[in-house]
Order: C-alpha cells, then sequence, then structure tokens
C-alpha cells in the first residue's frame, strides 16, 4: 500500500483521453496535491469522438472536452493540463508522439509518472478497452525507458534545454487489479465531483453509485472504506537520484515542443 509518509514532490498523470483520469485515479490526485505533490496532466488525443449526438462536431466536441478537463482539474488541485491534441480513436505509440510524450517527462520531472495499462485488452466487467488507452501505456512505458532517460535517443531534446530525467514510480491504474492500493476515502466525492465536469460523456447518468461501488470492493479486502487500486513498478528510491534529490530540483524551463 502506497506510503503517505513519503509523499512525491512532483507526479505526472499521462492519459489518452479527457476524463481517464477521473475514473481511474482522480482520489489519489486530489490526496497527493493536497499533500503538497505537484500533479500535471498530460492529454494526449482530443476526446473529439465521445458523442452519439447528432448535431455535435469534432471541432466543437475537442473544445468542450479541453474545458471539461480544466474544470476537473480545478476540482483536483491539478496545477496544470496539457493538450497533444492527437485524433480520438486513431492513437498508435508512433515515434513522434512518443518524442512528445518524453519531452514533457523531462520538462516536468516527476518522480512519479501515473498512466494507463498498456496489457488490459478486457475486462471481467464487460468492457473491451479502447485501443488508445493500451496505446497511451505503451507511449509511455517506452518514453520511460528510453526516450526520456537517454541523453542520446534524440539529441534534438537537448537542444530544446530538456534534459534526460530518470523517473522513480510507474503507476498503472489498474481497477481492482493492481499490487498497490490507496486509501481515498476522504477524497471520493471529490473525485466524483471531478468525474460529474465530464458532462459530454455522462448523458445525464450519475457515476457516484457505481464508482462508489467500485472503490469499497477495492478498498474491501485491505479493511479500508474505499481505494483506488494501481500495479505500481518502483525503479528506485525517491531520494536516488545521483547527486541530487528530486524535490529539491524544480521543473525545466523549456516547454515540451508539439
Amino acid at each position: 500500500m502506497w506510503d503517505p509518509l513519503r509523499p512525491f514532490g512532483r507526479a505526472l498523470v499521462i492519459i489518452a483521453h479527457p476524463d481517464d483520469a477521473e475514473f481511474g485515479c482522480a482520489g489519489t490526485v486530489a490526496r497527493w496535491a493536497a499533500m503538497g505533490t505537484d500533479v500535471r496532466y498530460l492529454v494526449v488525443t482530443d476526446g473529439a469522438s465521445g458523442s452519439a449526438d447528432p448535431t455535435m462536431t469534432r471541432e466543437r466536441l475537442h473544445q468542450i472536452r479541453q474545458d471539461e478537463q480544466r474544470a476537473a482539474c480545478a476540482v483536483l488541485g491539478v496545477s496544470d493540463v496539457t493538450f497533444l491534441g492527437y485524433a480520438d480513436g486513431y492513437l498508435e505509440p508512433s515515434i513522434e508522439a512518443r518524442r512528445q510524450v518524453a519531452a514533457a517527462i523531462r520538462h516536468h520531472r516527476p518522480e512519479a509518472v501515473v498512466t494507463l495499462d498498456p496489457s488490459v485488452r478486457w475486462s471481467e466487467l464487460g468492457y473491451v478497452n479502447h485501443p488508445d488507452h493500451r496505446a497511451v501505456g505503451d507511449l509511455v512505458l517506452h518514453a520511460i525507458n528510453p526516450a526520456a532517460s537517454t541523453r542520446l535517443w534524440d539529441t534534438s531534446l537537448i537542444d530544446e534545454g530538456l534534459e534526460p530525467w530518470d523517473v522513480a514510480e510507474l503507476w498503472l491504474m489498474s481497477f481492482g487489479q493492481g499490487n498497490d492500493l490507496v486509501d481515498v476515502t476522504a477524497t471520493l466525492e471529490q473525485k466524483l465531483a471531478a468525474l460529474r465536469c465530464h458532462a459530454s460523456q455522462l448523458s445525464g447518468w450519475d457515476p457516484g453509485p457505481r464508482v462508489k461501488e467500485m472503490a469499497i470492493q477495492q478498498g474491501a479486502e485491505a479493511g479500508l472504506e474505499a481505494a483506488e487500486s494501481f500495479t505500481v513498478l518502483r525503479f528506485r528510491s525517491l531520494d536516488d537520484q545521483g547527486s541530487e534529490s528530486l524535490r529539491d530540483k524544480p521543473p525545466t524551463n523549456a516547454k515540451p515542443q508539439r
């Protein structure tokens, strides 16, 4: 279980669509932000395919979903959100996309990166996992190693002022299948408030009962009222970053390029 006595200084949540984080990790994000962690989002696609409304256009929905994501971030205490704008439903783990994700990691220099699990193709809950979810998980894995951490992988990143960065921990949203739980009892209502910001995706449905049920189920085995589940890969100690502490080194001023 995650140890709240060892909070992160910085965390980067990398997702395929607006609302992915609110379903998968928003209770954890709210808890981290309340403890002083600088949490930022990177949203890789435009979310512009997510509507059955015959009057909706991709252009309108793109803007709506950005606005909804910004509102959700404000509820949770997320300090910044960046949108890469890839077409929803068409994401591939290309070299160019990998470069952009690596640039964001080098720019923000997070101790922890949170993303979707690329190994999940379907769920016993009764759904097929979206291919963009798998693609963004693959992108993040490929960015962490080698693109973000290897100096000579793409030297143009160095030219842009983006030095290599080694992530300490990778957190994969696992929806009950993970090896680590975070107690979100105190932030569950905050998670639900953030989810409700994504009104274009809810079609009048209240996510509260179902999301609460899942959080209760995930927490039950550990004796928690409510929890979120992750598969966590720990690559190194939070204090092991050469001669510099991860917490003490601020993000670079260089901006990742699109």
